[in-house]
């Protein structure tokens, strides 16, 4: 019950809807910082319980009797992307990415990784939303641009983790994230890119 891509939603909900989704987006913030400050035992604890918490909701929500569906569609339906009126919400996509990252990849590619879906993501739809013109698969040039430029910012502020390698995980994010996939970005783009910077980082994993 992942949600899939609908390509042509980008701007199906209101802004208001959107910079609601993005503050919460920035919020997820709080996942690739903890990890350098808090033992990873209460950080992974604390996102499955968040996930459980997040998941929950989300299967009240569409599978919940009609007051409980009226409710929560009243109160948080304006954050949903079309896709995910019937399936998972962003937030919990996202915590299911932070759980992975963790659980697959050095602390250092783990946080960069999660960098680069909420930072790049995040400024990319806003940017594409607004000034985007040229369009492919539903998603704007600029979106792109953007998305690039703000993750690499991002990534290069993270403890440990070499620019050039920081650098290939954006751009094969971007990448992933442009292209007309199936699966939610949250899931994709920070498991493919941080695939890449742990291979990169550690080479003999396949050699």
């Amino acid at each position: 019950m992942l949600p899939l891509k609908d390509h042509l939603d980008e701007s199906a909900i209101s802004w208001k809807g959107e910079l609601c989704r993005k503050g919460i987006h920035l919020i997820s913030l709080v996942i690739p910082i903890s990890f350098f400050l808090v033992d990873f035992r209460i950080v992974l604890l604390c996102l499955i319980i968040a996930f459980a918490i997040s998941g929950s909701f989300d299967l009240l929500r569409i599978f919940g009797n009609d007051r409980v569906k009226i409710f929560l569609g009243t109160n948080f339906g304006f954050l949903l992307r079309p896709r995910e009126k019937k399936s998972f919400s962003g937030a919990t996509t996202i915590l299911l990415a932070g759980i992975l990252v963790f659980l697959l990849f050095d602390i250092e590619v783990a946080a960069a990784a999660m960098m680069i879906i909420v930072i790049g993501d995040t400024f990319a739809a806003l940017i594409g939303r607004y000034f985007g013109k040229y369009r492919f698969f539903g998603k704007s040039l600029e979106g792109l641009i953007t998305f690039i430029l703000s993750a690499n910012i991002a990534v290069n502020f993270i403890p440990g983790m070499p620019s050039d390698v920081a650098f290939m995980g954006v751009i094969v994010g971007a990448i992933v994230e442009f292209l007309p996939l199936l699966i939610d970005d949250n899931i994709v783009v920070p498991l493919i890119a941080g695939a890449v910077m742990q291979v990169l980082m550690n080479p003999s994993i396949i050699f």
